[in-house]
């Protein structure tokens, strides 16, 4: 069996289970572990913890460095899962607060046609008739699906893993159904109006699909969670919620070490059996729970002979899924003055969703992003009388390895200033006018600070054939390995993506009772 060689000496401590990376999936594993009782070390190779959920100061702006809302907070009368979790570990609601968005998304498009829909299950419903009385069959039809679906999952978590696929399908049909088709053709079941499927579609890039290729199952939990409990934005940014978490992990006995990048997961007899950073420090452990992608973890952090042949397909198979491309705007006028409305607006070139993404494809301007004015809802997030505005769109990351040195720049600024021509031409004329700040992010800053494949945003695509329920699990490649994070189990985004970690901790609670080492 494969042994790792070491140098004793360098052994610094030992836990029961180590945890690499300090993204919210390992912090959703650590947190979950050291509320049970676990001994945890969090080793995080940046100086913050948190990954993406993090905040960076340029000028006299704090710009929010990627969350856009979070699903699954709710209220103190309506409590999401989420919000339920945070209270367990006694993060809220002192420690951390939320306010609320007050609408779900605003949706532009060219050719002026502009509407505003709301949160709530019935307001939404509603407007959606308002604005296309001749689809009402299929809007009610579509509404009554979804809570289906969302009944279904909720009868999955109050079961405790003790199911069997045909109780699921027995009594809640739709769920497995919507798990196995494209959104599109689930569509084709309720609607004829290409312009209502494209106003329903707009949060499509929250997945990083178009509705010809999503998993219909993925969109739909995401549309029906957003609508039972609405949309929640942490009061000092992403930055406070991972920053809470700490907090939590460490009060409850954990042990967090920063600028500590591990180098290799040391093996024994085929297992788990510790880690070596990058200075020489070795830590011994029984577990691991990796917040590193899969491929990275198994393919760098561990010996090569121990990695079985299945589970590289495994990680190799699915299709890597899309970066982002980012544009940070510090703004000296009031959003009220420059005409942002809402938080959250979609600003599209066409109807066509499915066109949009092969623009993704391609070093060219995006024909669909979003722009997020944060002030909407949170006065205070940049200086009085100022604006913090940030525009998102989807390119593929491989597109920019081949980008030479000298043409970066140039490439980077061109596509940049496309995106601020979207807003001068939908939502505020004079926007050029009030820029204090602006500075772009490429897929190749996403890898830089990641370290995620091709930069990576959601981990690999959330197709049909690499949904929730085929999609990579938390067991790793060997024993005693654990993997979370956007690649693993329900896919990217800030709530599954802590759901994630959670899951990778009870298996890890499940194999310690078992005995499994």
């Amino acid at each position: 069996m494969i042994t790792s060689s070491y140098n004793e000496n360098r052994v610094i401590d030992s836990f029961p289970v180590i945890v690499i990376g300090a993204g919210l999936g390992g912090l959703g594993a650590a947190c979950q572990l050291v509320a049970r009782g676990e001994q945890v070390l969090l080793l995080e190779k940046h100086n913050v913890p948190g990954g993406f959920a993090t905040s960076f100061v340029r000028g006299r702006f704090e710009f929010e460095g990627a969350l856009h809302e979070l699903s699954d907070i709710g209220s103190e009368d309506n409590k999401g899962a989420l919000y339920r979790f945070f209270e367990r570990l006694g993060i809220v609601p002192e420690k951390l607060k939320f306010k609320q968005v007050p609408e779900f998304y605003r949706s532009i498009f060219l050719d002026g046609y502009d509407v505003t829909l709301p949160l709530g299950m019935d307001e939404y419903s509603s407007k959606l008739i308002e604005l296309f009385p001749n689809e009402q069959k299929g809007i009610e039809e579509f509404m009554e699906m979804c809570k289906a679906v969302l009944a279904g999952i909720e009868y999955i978590a109050s079961q405790g893993g003790k199911f069997t696929p045909g109780d699921v399908l027995k009594e809640h049909p739709w769920l497995p159904r919507v798990a196995g088709i494209t959104l599109s053709d689930l569509y084709e079941k309720f609607f004829t109006d290409q312009k209502l499927m494209a106003v329903l579609s707009q949060l499509w890039g929250y997945v990083g699909l178009p509705p010809d290729r999503m998993n219909a199952y993925v969109f739909v939990a995401m549309l029906i969670f957003y609508l039972k409990w609405g949309a929640a934005f942490p009061i000092g940014r992403s930055h406070s919620l991972t920053s809470a978490l700490v907090e939590a992990f460490e009060r409850f006995g954990g042990v967090i070490r920063y600028n500590a990048l591990v180098e290799r997961i040391l093996v024994e007899n085929g297992r788990v059996s510790g880690v070596e950073l990058l200075n020489g420090d070795i830590y011994r452990c029984n577990a691991v729970i990796s917040n590193v992608n899969p491929i990275c973890t198994s393919m760098k952090l561990l010996p090569q002979e121990v990695v079985p042949n299945e589970y590289k397909k495994k990680i190799y198979t699915p299709e890597i899924g899309p970066s982002g491309f980012s544009v940070y705007i510090g703004l000296n006028a009031p959003y009220k003055e420059l005409g942002f409305s809402v938080h959250e607006t979609f600003i599209n070139s066409t109807y066509d969703m499915n066109h949009a993404f092969e623009t993704f494809r391609k070093l060219a301007p995006p024909e669909y992003m979003v722009a997020a004015c944060y002030n909407h809802i949170y006065e205070e997030i940049s200086p009085p009388g100022t604006t913090q505005l940030v525009l998102t769109t989807l390119q593929m990351g491989k597109l920019w390895q081949n980008v030479a040195p000298d043409q970066y720049f140039q490439i980077k600024d061109e596509i940049a200033n496309k995106m601020v021509s979207l807003v001068e031409q939908t939502i505020s004329p004079d926007i050029r006018d009030h820029i204090e700040v602006a500075i772009a992010a490429t897929p190749l800053t996403y890898y830089r600070y990641s370290k995620n494949i091709e930069g990576a945003i959601y981990g690999t695509t959330q197709s049909v054939e690499n949904g929730p329920l085929l999609r990579l699990k938390s067991r790793g490649a060997i024993p005693g390995l654990y993997q979370v994070g956007a690649w693993t189990n329900f896919g990217g985004g800030f709530s599954t993506t802590i759901v994630g970690g959670r899951i990778a901790a009870g298996m890890y609670l499940k194999d310690k009772m078992e005995k499994k080492w």
